[in-house]
């Protein structure tokens, strides 16, 4: 059952990987460069599309900046060019560390084939089907953030240039983000490709950010039923008494109890993996989200333009659950292999052998450190750094609102 329902699972993030030219390929970890660029072109030209816009944002920007646009103006644009730039860097990292991804994903598949032999109870049953219920709704939630947000871009400069005029009689052609190009975007003949080239910019952007996240939540996911499995089997290694009496071990349960360690080591593993793959990204997600939550409400505040407001909220949204999910999970893989060495201590060891009781006191010595993601090593990703974003943009937005009204 659970090999069924992480093969769906990771089915589910290919979805949203494959549009952008990635794809997880458990049988292609060495490629020749001929061949590897055969089986990224998708990628690549989604890349060059990205940044050619990130270009033209950032000329924009700065040629704003020296004409004497408006404070709003400029932080208009803000939002919009930190996901571009935030999915520009998942993106890489992703890519970099690809093969570190099919190793885990290996990983991952080959403690389920340990376990698989075993069966599973009401209880590992219902714990397993409650995390698989919060991955997807985590992965659709966000799904219907970034839809009904692009949506929101995309039919903003129709409604816009409608206003417009009906109130001064005069047709202006918009854009859903600022861009400088190098030709007249209010030339009906390049309006339609600009638009075009916007929308899909928009497409890449979210996707670069959130796709190599839904893989995270997916292995995060199960590697903390593989914590919840490896508790429950510590816990019960030595069949429960109420006496004292030495319980004999057999060669099974040494095989057992061997088996079992071998499953924490293979976790410990997993988990590092994962730091390995999202530290540098998780770190440029934290300080992102922080200034995206703060930018977009900001906007939401000063724009008064109902239609423009809208998509900044779905901005606002995206923002915040994405990093809240990202911290939940951080935080339960923090507590379920804490719960390691609990069961260590609860699975009667002064009943074991001698050896037994060692190795036992070497598992609860490494479950005291519990296994964690960090945004590289900077800060541990749990509930405690959701609370800190959150605080670290409100300073930042009551920053921006100080110099908005002296402005």
């Amino acid at each position: 059952m659970e090999i069924v329902y992480f093969n769906k699972a990771l089915k589910k993030v290919q979805a949203f990987l494959r549009p952008i030219g990635l794809q997880i390929d458990e049988n292609n970890s060495n490629m020749t460069i001929r061949k590897w660029l055969r089986f990224r072109w998708a990628f690549i030209v989604n890349m060059i599309w990205m940044n050619m816009d990130i270009t033209g944002q950032s000329a924009w920007l700065i040629q704003s900046a020296f004409t004497g646009k408006s404070f709003v103006e400029l932080t208009n644009l803000a939002p919009c060019l930190a996901l571009c730039l935030l999915g520009d860097i998942e993106a890489f990292f992703f890519m970099r560390h690809s093969n570190k991804a099919r190793e885990l994903v290996r990983s991952i598949r080959f403690l389920q084939s340990l376990t698989a032999e075993k069966d599973m109870d009401i209880e590992d049953i219902a714990f397993l089907k409650g995390q698989i219920k919060i991955f997807y709704i985590a992965v659709n939630t966000i799904t219907v953030i970034i839809t009904v947000g692009i949506m929101g871009f995309g039919v903003s400069p129709f409604i816009n240039m409608a206003l417009h005029y009906k109130k001064t009689s005069e047709f202006v052609l918009n854009q859903p983000f600022l861009i400088l190009y190098p030709f007249d975007i209010n030339d009906i003949r390049f309006y339609f490709i600009a638009y075009f080239h916007v929308m899909w910019t928009a497409v890449i952007a979210v996707l670069t950010v959130l796709a190599p996240c839904f893989l995270c939540y997916a292995c995060s996911t199960f590697i903390i039923y593989q914590f919840h499995r490896l508790h429950k089997d510590l816990e019960q290694i030595i069949p429960y008494t109420d006496n004292l009496i030495l319980y004999e071990i057999n060669d099974d349960v040494k095989k057992e109890f061997m088996q079992i360690i071998d499953r924490h080591r293979k976790l410990i593993e997993c988990v590092n993996l994962m730091e390995f793959i999202y530290a540098e990204s998780t770190l440029c997600n934290v300080i992102t989200s922080s200034l995206l939550i703060c930018l977009t409400g900001f906007n939401v505040m000063a724009i008064d333009d109902i239609a423009l407001t809208l998509p900044f909220l779905q901005f606002l949204l995206l923002g915040l659950v994405q990093i809240y999910i990202l911290c939940y999970y951080g935080d339960m893989i923090m507590i379920y292999s804490a719960k390691v060495g609990d069961a260590a201590y609860n699975c009667q060891w002064y009943r074991a052998d001698v050896s037994i009781v060692k190795d036992l006191m070497i598992i609860a010595t490494r479950a005291q450190k519990p296994c964690r993601m960090t945004a590289l090593r900077f800060s541990d990703i749990n509930f405690k750094t959701f609370t800190r974003i959150l605080s670290t943009s409100w300073s930042y937005f009551a920053l921006l609102s100080s110099l908005y009204k002296h402005d």
